[in-house]
């Protein structure tokens, strides 16, 4: 939602012109590269708790590519079909349906087709290297592990700094930094292994014991006074740095509050159903945000009423696309190929 959000406030006519949009663009400019973080982190966490004593690698492979790949490649033909029907160019096909877009350094290949899917390119490394980052870090002993935690998050503040080594030109038109430091940042994929890193040491923190425990509310409390640091910071700095260390806090300090059975909003039948279809969503929702542009077109100018039913129609409409995406795509490509039939029918 939070990447909806951004995306969703500066689509071209969706918003009305007025003082106040601007103050809406300003609150919700960062939530997009702050909820691309937040899953990378979340993702290294679990992955590392629900892995399996008897899993292999290329079992573990299997399932992420038939959780992962379905549903980009879908979208994938849905934006091809898209583009050529209004007549945009085509750039980076052959990266994008092979999910290798990220290691491009022109954006417009790192972020050709369905945009979204440069994340999923990033997530093809994590996926590739966890059986052997998962290893070597089961090896560290439990005393040592905020060290290395602490490390990562070190790096990551550090980025920012090793990337202001690179070539200035171009400059990007949509952020105040050059072109190159923004991909080394933001998108380069060894760079953003940092953060999954990271979530795979807090996981082991949480499983061997060495969490603090902290309340939820606290973590929430650090996660939002990071977000608004976001808002003030050179841009190099605020699209991950920012927030990594609270980052490292709320995400385990929410999944020990659910293992000691404290209530929670987020059990709920609504919020998971919701998280069933969010790969789905995010796989969506621009592709539905993009392609009301030409409907309204580039003279409208809304009211508040009209862009709140437009809002309304984009998010319902991504909702919808995205509970048929996951019911008619990914749920059923994960049941039939995830596990091979012939390990199925050993179990049986």
């Amino acid at each position: 939602m939070m990447v909806f959000a951004t995306h969703a406030a500066f689509q071209p006519g969706l918003l009305p012109y007025t003082e106040t949009t601007e103050v809406i663009k300003a609150v919700v400019k960062m939530g997009g590269y702050i909820g691309v973080g937040f899953f990378f982190v979340l993702s290294g966490f679990v992955l590392t708790w629900s892995m399996r004593d008897d899993d292999t690698a290329p079992r573990f492979w299997r399932r992420r590519f038939f959780k992962i790949y379905p549903n980009h490649f879908v979208t994938f033909l849905l934006a091809i079909v898209v583009m050529v029907a209004s007549g945009r160019e085509l750039v980076g096909v052959v990266p994008n349906v092979l999910l290798l877009q990220a290691w491009w350094t022109d954006l417009d290949v790192a972020f050709g087709i369905n945009d979204v899917s440069w994340s999923l390119s990033v997530e093809a490394l994590f996926y590739l290297s966890f059986p052997l980052l998962i290893l070597l870090i089961r090896r560290i002993r439990p005393e040592h592990l905020w060290y290395w935690a602490t490390g990562v998050m070190a790096a990551v503040l550090c980025v920012p700094v090793v990337a202001k080594l690179l070539p200035d030109e171009p400059q990007l038109w949509w952020e105040p930094m050059p072109a190159l430091e923004y991909w080394f940042i933001y998108v380069f994929p060894p760079v953003r292994a940092l953060d999954f890193v990271l979530g795979i040491l807090l996981a082991r923190i949480v499983m061997t014991g060495k969490w603090p425990r902290i309340r939820p509310w606290w973590a929430v409390v650090g996660f939002l006074a990071g977000y608004a640091a976001a808002s003030v910071l050179p841009t190099g700095f605020a699209i991950v740095s920012a927030t990594i260390v609270p980052l490292a806090f709320l995400i385990p300090a929410v999944a020990v509050g659910d293992i000691d059975g404290r209530p929670s909003f987020l059990g709920g039948k609504v919020m998971v159903w919701l998280g069933d279809i969010s790969f789905a969503f995010y796989m969506v929702h621009e592709l539905v945000l993009y392609n009301m542009y030409p409907v309204y077109g580039p003279d409208f100018r809304p009211n508040a009423w009209q862009s709140l039913g437009l809002l309304t129609f984009g998010l319902s409409a991504t909702i919808l696309l995205s509970w048929a995406l996951f019911r008619l795509v990914e749920r059923p490509m994960q049941r039939r190929f995830s596990v091979s039939r012939r390990r199925v029918g050993a179990g049986r």
